[in-house]
Parts: C-alpha cells; structure tokens; sequence
C-alpha cells in the first residue's frame, strides 16, 4: 500500500469504517452497523459543534438514505414483526451517514477508490490462506468456494470484480504500475475461487462491451487479461478447486440456483400489495412460509429492490431507484463510475448485496454527487441533530448489544439489551428445559409476530403434555397453516393424534376420539391443498415438495377410522 497516499488522508476515519466493515462480516450484521454508526455521528458531532460547519452533498441521494432509513423506523408501527422493525434502521444507519460524510470529501472519495484494489488483494490472499486451516475454514469459505471476509461467495465476487475494472482503467489512463498486474491476478483468481457463474457472466458481459462497443480495451490489455485469466485457472486447479470451477459448467437459465431466485420473487410480488409501505426488518423472512409456493428458506429475496420495498415499502424504493438510476444515465458521472454502478445494479437484481455495509459503501464512493455545499450549523440544527443523533446512538449501542448477544449465544443477554430481538426468543425456544418454558417463550414470540410456525409447533406440544387435545390440535393446524410444506410436521400431527384417539378409546370417550379421527381424515386434503398451490418453479427447483403420505400412514389413517365406527 502507497504510504503516501495514506498520509494525504484528511479523514482516515472514512477508509476505517470501511475496512472495519469489510473484514467484520463485510458489514453484514447489526452488531457491526452499531458500531460504525458510534464512529460516524462521533465524527458528525465534531463538524458539528467543533467545526461548527458541514459540508455535503443535498441532493437526491442524500435524500433517499435518509428516506429509506426513517421508514425502516416506521415500518415499526405495522411491521409483521414489530420487535426486530427498529433493527433495520440500526442496520442502515451507517449508509446515511456515510453518505454525508464522504459527500463533502471529493478527494477523499478518490483516494478511497483508488485504494479498493489493494483492498480486495489483501482481502483474497489472506481469506485464501486461511481457507487452508479447517479451524478458520468457515469464516472464508462455502463450500469450498472463497467467500473473503464476507462469509458470501457472490458478493465478494462482486467486489473483486469492481476491482478488476478499476485496474483496467487505470492501465487505461497510463497510471499502471507492476502492483496493478498483481491486483488484477487476484481480482480474476478471486472471481474464479469464488464459484460465482452470475459474477463470471458479467465479467464477461463487462470485458465484451469495453472491446466492441466502447473499444477502450487494446490488444496488449486483451493478451494481459487473457494471460491472467490463464494464470488465474492454473492457480485454482493447483490448489484444488476443481469442483469450483466445475460449477461454471452449469451456467443456464434452467439451473436450480437461477429458477430458485425467481420463485422467490414470484412469491415474494403479491406481498408488495398487502404491504405498500413494508413489513419492517426481517418480516418477509417470517412472512415467507405462509406465502410460499415451493420449498425454500432464505433470509433475502436475492434482489435489493425488491428487498427494500418488503422491508420499508414502495416509497423508499423508487427514491433509491431514482437516485442510483440517475448516477448511472448522467452525463455528469464518468465513464468508469458508470460502469461499476451498472454492475452493481444488475448483480444486486440477483443477490442481497446491500445487506452487507461495505458494498452498499462502495456503492456510494461511485455515485454522481451534486449540489456540494458548506453550511454554518445554528443553535436550532445543532439541537435537533443532537436529539436524533442521540437517539440513533441509544438504538444502536442497545441493538448492537443485542445482536452481539445472539450471533454469541448469550441469547439472555441479547433480550436484555434488546427485548424485540424475536430471534433470540426463538433460539431460546429451542433450548427451553420444561413445559412451562416452552410455553411462555412460544406466547412472547406470538404476541408480537402471529407468522412464526415454529412458536405455534411448540405451544401445541406443551399443550399436548398438559393434556388439552383440543387446543393442541387448533395450534398445530395454525402451524401447519403457516409452514405448509413442514412434512414432518403433519407425520407428527397424524403421530400424536392416532395416540390421543388410542387413549380415549381406552376410557371409553368416543366422541373426542372421533374428533382425533375427523382431523387426521383432513391431513391429505391439506396436503393435497399444498400440492395444488404449489408453482411450476416450486417443481423445478432441487428442494422438491414432499406432500405424499406413505401407504403406512393412509392405513393408519384408515384404521383410526374404522376404529371409531366399530
């Protein structure tokens, strides 16, 4: 790394932020969010009241940070999940401030930019090598493939490839030195161990409309990229990467993962209409098991548009849109800045790159920033930025802590900082110790979130060890109701109710013995339900629907029946 460039820095803290980003997960959880936002308002406050001026750019982009992050808080009041809601705007809170931050620093920005390269290198040799020791295997990797410091494939492919652009044009513009060769074999070895076919077509994509349509890319530049692209391929076959590599066979239209992708946006669509102005934080990936029509389980809807419309709704959205949009078709943005936004863009319609901080600043290194101004802070603005930043500091050392708490496994202590974290209450869930435990965590969590199947299942067994085979049967449908494609939830459903008509048959109750029987009659006719919901890509995906009881279970199902009749 340059030490020069380093010393010319005004505010490092702004190149901190995001290698602390980086290497903690590439910014992805709350607890790190909480953290550079203490960083972030510290540095505010100081221009604040210290410098007593700020300098930044008021426009459009500005505005829909902070758009998308006041939703993110009122979402809050009408979430399906009301207690994590408040978490997405601790997670994002970052992006708007540094938004703000970096705006007023043009040259800074720059330097940023010019420094990813080293960045991304520095990133894969070290992910790299220690992807080689089982013990930190897992923090590197998937799989087998080279996830950086992200613990994600695909979006560290993504950032080794704006690398790799920024490399090129360099070279470009005659400012290449022997560092960049190196930079640029790291982007490609990068792009290649990470198993990422989306990122690997849009290299391509990228590479052929730089030599066709802008034909910027010289014949020495193409024998360089292709020599790299070589070295790069012997490199990963040299360490092992085969099956790696392997995976660039199966780029179609048809594989699982691309058909998966779009079975989560078509399910994921009418959701947009019950709720215009978002489910809050987290309340599509509770939502998603009562909507679904096919088999899956994922956090993100892999597409960030889409995303933030589910999460804070239709408004933030189309700001975000606009603004992005806007960067990428301006005259005002260079050529180079317009390309990096444009891949971004398109990855982020197939992945959840923005749910990790670090990308969502690189995004914002790139933007086209207008109307750059210094104002003079008065009393009136010093107070009111005081009392929100107040705020956003109390949100977030308390969400942070809370968030700490759960990835740690002090799920007590995370509900202690932060009593709407559900999902803890739900980790606590699975380590309840009695029937009355059981219960209680499984009520706390449905009072607030009616859409957590989970919650349902275990209060109809603490029911079902109290005895009350009535309400056991009316949580477990809701269960059922909520998670439809649980198969072993309705083998264990057909289980407990052939036992509990066993037993009242023994004490001569017929007619609760025959309601036991009525409902087990019903399980292949919900099943049957689930299959007629089922999409055609809920069929086509690798995680088939399994909605066919075995000839054992009809019999039983017979038998109960005939059981009662006698």
């Amino acid at each position: 790394m340059d030490v020069k460039r380093l010393q010319t820095y005004k505010n490092l803290y702004l190149l901190v932020c995001m290698i602390v980003a980086g290497i903690l997960g590439g910014g992805y959880f709350v607890s790190v969010s909480a953290l550079l936002t203490v960083v972030l308002i510290g540095s505010l406050f100081y221009r604040i009241f210290a410098v007593k001026q700020i300098t930044a750019a008021w426009d459009i982009n500005m505005l829909a940070f902070a758009v998308l992050v006041f939703s993110c808080l009122l979402t809050g009041l009408w979430a399906v999940d009301p207690g994590m809601a408040p978490l997405g705007a601790v997670k994002f809170f970052p992006l708007w401030l540094f938004y703000i931050a970096v705006s007023g620093q043009q040259e800074e920005r720059e330097r940023i930019i010019e420094l990813l390269p080293v960045l991304g290198s520095l990133m894969t040799l070290f992910s790299f090598l220690m992807m080689q020791f089982p013990v930190f295997e897992e923090w590197v990797s998937v799989a087998g493939r080279l996830a950086g410091f992200f613990q994600y494939p695909n979006t560290y492919a993504l950032f080794m490839l704006v690398c790799l652009i920024i490399v090129i044009w360099r070279y470009r513009g005659k400012e290449t030195d022997w560092l960049d060769y190196l930079h640029g074999l790291a982007a490609v070895f990068g792009i290649i161990m990470s198993g990422s076919r989306t990122v690997v077509v849009l290299t391509g994509a990228v590479l052929l409309w730089l030599l066709i349509v802008r034909r910027i890319l010289s014949r020495r530049m193409l024998l360089l990229l292709a020599a790299g692209c070589a070295l790069a391929g012997v490199l990963v076959l040299a360490v092992g990467g085969t099956e790696v590599i392997g995976r660039f066979g199966d780029i179609s239209l048809r594989s699982s993962t691309f058909l998966g992708r779009m079975l989560y946006v078509r399910d994921a669509l009418p959701l947009i209409l019950r709720y215009p102005f978002g489910m809050g934080y987290y309340g599509y990936y509770f939502i998603q098991q009562s909507v679904q029509t096919g088999v899956y389980s994922v956090v993100n809807v892999h597409n960030e548009l889409l995303q933030i419309i589910l999460d804070a709704g239709i408004i933030p959205a189309a700001l975000m849109a606009y603004a992005l949009l806007r960067s990428v078709f301006t005259r005002r943005t260079g050529q180079r800045n317009r390309v990096i936004l444009t891949v971004i863009l398109l990855h982020s319609l197939l992945d959840y790159d923005f749910q990790f901080l670090f990308m969502g600043f690189v995004l914002i290194l790139f933007l086209n920033m207008r109307n750059i101004r210094t104002h003079r802070v008065p009393v009136l603005t010093k107070s009111v930025v005081s009392l929100a930043g107040a705020g956003m500091l109390l949100l977030s050392v308390s969400g942070g802590l809370s968030d700490l708490g759960y990835i740690s496994g002090n799920y007590d202590m995370s509900l202690r900082a932060y009593s709407g974290n559900t999902a803890a209450r739900l980790r606590l869930l699975t380590e309840a110790e009695d029937t009355q435990e059981l219960e209680e965590t499984a009520d706390a969590i449905l009072e607030g979130d009616p859409y957590v199947s989970v919650a349902y299942s275990a209060k109809a067994r603490a029911l079902f060890a109290e005895g009350n085979v009535a309400d056991f049967i009316e949580y477990k449908e809701k269960a059922l109701e909520t998670a439809p494609y649980q198969f072993d939830e309705y083998k264990d459903y057909l289980d407990v109710l052939s036992y509990c008509e066993r037993e009242y048959l023994a004490d001569g109750n017929v007619e609760d013995a025959r309601i036991c029987a009525e409902h087990a009659e019903k399980i292949p006719e919900m099943l049957e339900a689930v299959r007629n919901r089922t999409s055609w890509l809920g069929w086509q995906i690798d995680d088939k629907p399994q909605l066919t009881l075995s000839y054992d279970d009809m019999e039983l199902i017979r038998e109960m029946e005939e059981l009662v009749n006698e």
